[in-house]
């Protein structure tokens, strides 16, 4: 049981890394097939950094996270900032809200509607602030963040048998 979850603490950072590479290619795909009328952002990495924070170590979880937010942000912007900063502060948040929370499937279910809106929300009212985009909220939840959220929870939904038996056998041993 132990070598298994070493291996595994060495596999989930590679892991969490090729689900960011999903999530853009998966979004990618979404908007064209919406003609870029509908944002539908995969958060797969979210779901693994909400994963390995059930098993793994605070001071673990929040360096992978500040890591795969560094790959992030100067991947695809350049720049450092947004997830660099955000993924760290969700990852805490998610010790946060666990320690006083049993973490079962409604309850991590709730959880990721929360998450996902706290780091979408949080990155657009960055981008309006820094004059990046122009700001309209009800176009951001209405093209953004409403079919983001509907998709993931879908998503979680369909994932959520296979997670729980993955998370009973981890934890049997």
């Amino acid at each position: 049981m132990q070598k298994k979850r070493e291996v595994m603490k060495v596999l989930l950072p590679l892991l969490v890394l090729l689900a960011m590479l999903m999530d853009s290619q998966i979004s990618n795909i979404l908007r064209l097939l919406t003609g870029g009328e509908l944002f539908f952002i995969s958060h797969f990495m979210l779901l693994g950094l909400i994963m390995g924070s059930l098993f793994y170590s605070k001071t673990y979880m929040v360096i992978t996270s500040i890591i795969l937010g560094l790959l992030f942000d100067t991947y695809y912007y350049s720049i450092l900032g947004i997830n660099t900063v955000s993924l760290p502060l969700t990852v805490l948040l998610v010790y946060l809200v666990f320690d006083y929370i049993e973490p079962t499937i409604p309850t991590l279910l709730l959880s990721l509607v929360i998450f996902i809106t706290i780091m979408d929300g949080s990155a657009y009212f960055i981008q309006v602030i820094f004059n990046l985009i122009e700001g309209n909220l009800l176009g951001f939840v209405s093209t953004q963040l409403g079919p983001t959220l509907l998709m993931n929870m879908t998503i979680f939904i369909l994932l959520a048998y296979p997670i729980k038996k993955i998370s009973e056998k981890s934890n049997r041993g």
